[in-house]
């Protein structure tokens, strides 16, 4: 017999209001400036909150167009704070603070109850359980707790049967994983591990309050996304708006954006003109501000340094400036605005520039590879290709050894690494001088994670016209596709600013037609992507014997891949309707 499903919408989910047509929110509290943003759109747009036209007046926002089956997270900016409704459902986002949530179910969406077990015996029961079974989802549960034999429980099956999870070693980190694949309806799942008897909850993971002053573990289940509009790589647009602010002209910079801002730090100017200031950039007003009054120890001015984003935090590594090579670690709280040195233990890295470092959230740890040393007497030079794995849990380096006759790439610096899904995609980057002259790459490599990080050469294999041997480009993806831009080739003022598509599917190089303004060619620039991820923002960057801006101007320019409408993201406040161009994971927490 089905039971306990909404007669509204046919989905199950006891003790909550049926959500199918929820496209308004409201905010009940005190607040003079309201603002809600949401995980439908990666907390990038604001909608802002207006008083309802009928009594009780609370502040309202309405969520144009409806948002798609699933579950979304959300939380408001009441005068510039950031707070959660604490009589709304809740989920803790591990960032020692609350996000809201809701789930939006489609009206046919049928659920049957796991516990019946009886054949269907009428035309609307069969309906049910067609539904129900294309319905499932493949959804992978893992842990980094260690423990030989693990189970796992949840509320899939009101709690009644232990999961045994598999365990795999994962080499390059030096740690194992504990998994179980799940096949699970869309809805809301909260699930705990069993280790020796004990029920236990991984606090690295999405974690909700249960009615044992203890938390278990959460986690969303999306309905699948069947129809959408396929990306056309075919013609690229850049858009070049001028800064509010003249930046001194500078390479080997970072740029990071977090929530609705683009952290900019370090670099070198002309000269030996090293930085260690640290400016934000907004999208919206194309402002550039000095962060001022921030705690902790700032690092020494560097550049050719790694920036990566972890939540709100930034993290900072290597570098570089006259006096010496870097190896040091520093974490940068966005919202507290506080500097960390950290210092890592374990086999750690040689010092060494240009090399790359990528994070891998789903193993929670970072990859570093490849890079250059020189000696301050020139003595002693040397590039390389090792892969050291940064364990943010436990906060210690690992050297990955693989098989000295194992299949890797030559030794290399200033390269590309970009990740798209479990693989990294290291094209380009230069060798050794050989005099007058550095031998420089337009290899691709995948280093791959699902197959215990091994190595595999794309470019035997890679079809069509890839890029021309280049170092200090940028490597970026997009959409699940990687992009190659800009350079520098085997003669110093050989200064490139090509573009290049490659798709991981079919392999093949393409050339996009460009649009717009283009920027003058460059190497050493920054970019990071913001909001859909769909556009590349792009600073700074050395032209031979000139370093950017240009004409005493400073630009930034905007890749994507239709033409830009400054009103669409960060012109106004408006809620614009934009195309569901991929299939998006729901954000597990905001950053805020």
């Amino acid at each position: 017999m089905l039971s306990n499903y909404c007669k509204q919408c046919g989905n199950r989910h006891e003790d909550q209001e049926c959500a199918v047509n929820s496209t308004v929110i409201e905010w009940k509290y005190e607040g003079n400036v309201v603002t809600l943003y949401g995980s439908w759109s990666h907390f990038q747009v604001g909608y802002p909150m207006m008083k309802s036209k009928q009594p009780p007046y609370f502040l309202q926002a309405e969520i144009n167009p409806p948002l798609p089956p699933g579950y979304h997270q959300y939380k408001f900016n009441v005068d510039g704070i950031w707070k959660h409704d604490p009589n709304a459902d809740v989920i803790y986002n591990n960032f020692g603070t609350y996000n809201n949530w809701l789930e939006v179910v489609p009206r046919k969406l049928i659920q049957v109850d796991s516990s019946d077990d009886q054949e269907p015996n009428t035309d609307e029961d069969v309906q049910f359980r067609q539904n129900y079974k294309q319905d499932l989802m493949k959804v992978k549960v893992r842990t980094y707790l260690d423990w030989n034999e693990m189970f796992v429980m949840g509320s899939w099956d009101e709690w009644k049967q232990p999961i045994k999870l598999n365990r795999k070693f994962l080499g390059f980190a030096k740690k194992y994983i504990n998994y179980a694949y799940l096949h699970l309806t869309p809805g809301s799942y909260q699930y705990k591990f069993l280790i020796a008897g004990q029920y236990v909850y991984d606090e690295t993971l999405p974690t909700i309050d249960n009615n044992f002053q203890s938390k278990n573990n959460i986690l969303h289940v999306n309905r699948k996304q069947l129809h959408y509009h396929p990306q056309n790589y075919d013609n690229v647009y850049f858009t070049q708006y001028q800064i509010q602010k003249k930046y001194e002209r500078i390479h080997g910079l970072t740029m990071t954006g977090i929530g609705n801002e683009f952290y900019i730090f370090g670099g070198r100017g002309t000269g030996h003109n090293f930085k260690n200031d640290l400016h934000i950039l907004n999208p919206r007003t194309k402002e550039l501000r000095v962060v001022e009054d921030t705690k902790g120890p700032i690092p020494d001015p560097r550049a050719f340094h790694n920036a990566i984003k972890y939540g709100n935090k930034i993290i900072y590594y290597g570098g570089l400036n006259s006096d010496k090579v870097f190896d040091d670690y520093y974490v940068y709280n966005t919202t507290s605005k506080t500097w960390i040195q950290s210092k890592p233990k374990g086999q750690i890295p040689s010092p060494r520039e240009k090399a790359s470092l990528t994070l891998l959230s789903n193993y929670q740890s970072l990859i570093y590879f490849g890079g250059y040393y020189c000696s301050h007497d020139l003595e002693v030079q040397k590039t390389y290709n090792d892969i050291y794995c940064l364990d943010l849990t436990t906060m210690m380096w690992t050297h990955y050894d693989l098989d000295e006759h194992a299949l890797k790439p030559p030794p290399r610096s200033a390269h590309s690494a970009t990740q798209i899904k479990d693989k990294l995609y290291i094209f380009g980057g230069q060798s050794l001088p050989e005099g007058h002259y550095t031998p420089n790459f337009n290899d691709l490599w995948i280093l791959d994670f699902s197959k215990e990080a091994s190595w595999a050469n794309l470019t035997p294999v890679m079809k069509g016209e890839p890029p021309s041997p280049r170092h200090g480009h940028l490597g970026s993806a997009l959409g699940g596709h990687l992009f190659i831009y800009g350079g520098r080739g085997e003669h110093s003022n050989d200064i490139l600013g090509d573009l290049y598509h490659f798709n991981p599917e079919t392999l093949v190089w393409t050339k996009p037609k460009i649009h717009g303004t283009i920027p003058i060619p460059r190497c050493y620039c920054a970019a990071d992507t913001m909001g859909s991820g769909n556009e590349l923002w792009i600073i700074g960057g050395h032209k031979g014997n000139m370093i950017f801006n240009q004409q005493n101007q400073t630009h930034v320019y905007v890749m994507s891949f239709e033409e830009r409408d400054d009103d669409d993201i960060f012109g106004s406040p408006k809620v614009v309707s934009r195309k569901p161009e991929f299939v998006m994971d729901i954000i597990k927490a905001i950053t805020k």
